[in-house]
């Protein structure tokens, strides 16, 4: 269903929040809800030049057409993909002609065991003529299968393995991590600093991890002659992050191999969540390999790959976006990305006021916030409190979606497991939308919050109250 919100002219009379007076600022003048529409039509644009027989686009007139004409244009363009591909079922029996996506093209025999894709590269990073690297990139069905095929490649490959995981590191990972039992020993971070070298046969495995609200850069301090191979999840940095092309001089300088493992789905795709696509790309420095340090890099690769295959984690071709590797695609996304960043720093900074720090968790990558609850509440509350904010919000016509991920073009609200106080709390991404509507969220989702927290409190009062006199 369409989302139903505010037009221009009432966005811009909306009060500010919290009665607080709204310093101007550039990005102010800059993202009004024109402009941002202006934006939406060239990603509306680029959409529709990956149809055969593209239809008639015009500029939206507002953010919830804007939202609805965009997974609709996706929509066809999966269902005209897989028309075209018809015959390139799970045994690609037809040999004429490859399948494509856009950019992409794939050779495969039986079920996607042997799964070749030929397309652009993922981190411009590990792309450069002079570069003295070697790399090889593997797709998978989703950011966890990647990383999940990667660990099973390296407990097969280098027996007992000890993990230096970051404070706040994604739970998913953590958890993955966890359930290869005795094989994987996990650390902190912090732990680089001691100063025994682990015993001979122990591999020592660095993990950084974009998620982290925190301190991503602390790895800059590890010495590299203590770490064997450093995993990288990328999926909370655009793919040309400086923050990446930073991690991946660090290694190649310190003569490390790189795994840098990412999800798809979250800012590759427009806010459109195209398909689940996940990958993993290792690199390492060419003369690290041929001195010998580095030499089971190329066997890790392999067995990944081995791993993939006997995993049943492949991807679907039709889930790789044919709207990817060109100079159109690179500019909306940053434009996306950067409005993204810029809406959750501000909501963040306004509900901080409201709500106060304690409740307020604001991420150094900017894509989403999260908010604590005063009791511990269970998986089932926190989805229930997530539903009941996007019910309220969606009545007063604001674009807001239960929707569990984050990089959309209507802010989504869905419980979260923050690994760091190890609660469930509620994550709010703000998304991309105009900075008009900012403020007005941030105020309705405040007042939302401390009515849901008086009325926890309420019944947890009576509660106590029934078994005092019972």
């Amino acid at each position: 269903m369409p989302f139903m919100v505010v037009s221009s002219r009432q966005a811009s009379a909306t009060r500010n929040p919290l009665g607080a007076q709204k310093p101007p600022s550039v990005q102010d003048r800059v993202e009004t809800i024109e402009s941002y529409l202006d934006r939406k039509y060239r990603e509306l644009t680029l959409l529709n030049s990956c149809l055969a027989s593209p239809l008639e686009v015009q500029k939206p007139a507002s953010i919830g057409i804007a939202i609805d004409r965009k997974f609709r244009l996706v929509a066809a363009i999966k269902a005209e993909l897989s028309l075209q591909s018809w015959a390139f079922t799970e045994t690609a029996w037809s040999s004429t002609r490859r399948a494509r996506s856009g950019p992409f093209e794939f050779s495969y025999g039986y079920q996607r065991a042997d799964l070749h894709i030929h397309g652009p590269p993922i981190y411009p990073a590990l792309w450069s003529p002079s570069t003295n690297i070697f790399q090889h990139t593997i797709y998978t069905g989703s950011g966890m299968s990647a990383m999940a095929a990667l660990l099973t490649a390296l407990s097969r490959q280098r027996g007992s393995i000890q993990v230096l995981v970051p404070q706040g590191c994604y739970s998913e990972t953590r958890e993955l991590i966890e359930s290869f039992g005795g094989l994987f020993r996990i650390l902190p971070l912090e732990a680089w600093r001691s100063p025994s070298r682990p015993r001979e046969g122990i591999t020592r495995v660095a993990l950084l991890d974009s998620s982290i609200p925190t301190g991503f850069f602390g790895f800059l301090r590890m010495p590299p002659h203590d770490i064997d191979l450093v995993i990288f999840d990328t999926t909370c940095l655009w793919r040309s992050s400086a923050r990446i092309q930073r991690v991946v001089n660090w290694a190649m300088r310190s003569m490390l191999p790189l795994a840098l493992v990412r999800s798809h789905a979250k800012l590759d795709c427009l806010g459109i969540e195209y398909g689940r696509l996940g990958s993993v790309a290792v690199a390492a420095p060419l003369r690290g390999i041929l001195s010998g340090r580095l030499g089971w890099i190329t066997d890790l690769t392999r067995q990944t790959g081995d791993s993939v295959r006997l995993l049943g984690a492949a991807p679907i071709p039709a889930n790789f976006p044919p709207f990817t590797g060109n100079s159109q695609f690179e500019r909306c996304s940053v434009a996306r990305i950067a409005a993204i960043i810029r809406n959750n720093r501000r909501m963040a900074r306004l509900l901080s006021a409201e709500l106060g720090p304690k409740v307020v968790s604001a991420f150094q990558h900017g894509l989403y916030l999260t908010l604590t609850p005063s009791g511990n509440l269970s998986i089932a509350s926190a989805k229930q409190r997530a539903a009941v904010l996007c019910e309220r919000l969606l009545s007063s016509a604001l674009p807001v979606s239960h929707a569990g991920s984050f990089g959309f073009d209507f802010v989504a609200i869905e419980w979260f497991a923050d690994s760091s106080s190890r609660r469930n709390v509620v994550r709010v991404a703000a998304s991309d939308i105009p900075l008009a509507l900012i403020d007005q969220i941030a105020e309705e989702l405040a007042r939302e919050w401390i009515g849901l927290e008086l009325t926890m409190k309420r019944s947890s009062h009576a509660i106590r109250n029934s078994n005092t006199f019972a």
